[in-house]
């Protein structure tokens, strides 16, 4: 006859269970962000020379529905027993409907109101003018061992098309590279024609 499963039993499966989701937070870096805007253009108050004679006053998407969303780090904490996290903003990435974005790629901008393209001999002179006008904090940093609350550090991820079923919600964001969690604050963000040079302010700071 077997014997009854008894709460005895159990109770030390539970602790199992509990120490392994402590270990996996105490191993977790924990990042919150706020998705600010949507933005359809990027003008450039320092106009950029590429390869063309003139220079090159904005860029917008190839695609229509193309857009870049816009983030503002929150907060950082770096606890439990990582003794430091370093933090790359190219290592973030939108993820959506099974799709990740990330780094700026050639042959997806249109550049002013041409059919020129971005190439990839001038795609990393177009995307350090882009995160001249939007971008604030550092590109990268170490955060040693600690809590940095209030860090407002804004930064942009190209959106080279539309999303299908997206309807201005909050984009979830991705870190690739080492044991982090990565929350929203759910607040969604503004939709935005022109940023940059003529263009419309961009929240800087992240709501509670």
């Amino acid at each position: 006859m077997r014997k009854p499963f008894t709460s005895a039993l159990l109770f030390p499966l539970l602790l199992g269970g509990c120490a392994s989701v402590d270990t996996e937070l105490r191993d977790t870096v924990i990042l919150r962000y706020q998705h600010v805007a949507n933005v359809h253009r990027i003008g450039f108050r320092n106009p950029i020379a590429l390869r063309r004679n003139e220079a090159i006053h904005f860029v917008q998407p190839l695609e229509s529905q193309g857009f870049w969303a816009v983030f503002v780090l929150c907060s950082v904490d770096v606890n439990g027993a990582v003794p430091a996290f370093y933090y790359d903003i190219d290592r973030f990435r939108v993820q959506y409907d099974g799709r990740r974005f990330g780094p700026l790629r050639p042959y997806t901008l249109r550049l002013d109101d041409s059919i020129d393209l971005n190439t990839r001999t001038d795609t990393a002179a177009i995307a350090d003018a882009i995160a001249a006008e939007i971008h604030e904090g550092p590109p990268s940093q170490v955060f040693h061992h600690g809590a940095y609350p209030n860090l407002d550090y804004r930064f942009a991820i190209y959106v080279p098309h539309g999303l299908a079923d997206y309807a201005g919600e909050e984009l979830p964001l991705r870190y690739v590279g080492g044991h982090t969690i990565v929350k929203g604050n759910g607040i969604p963000p503004s939709d935005i024609r022109l940023a940059g040079a003529n263009g419309t302010g961009i929240t800087a700071r992240c709501r509670p």
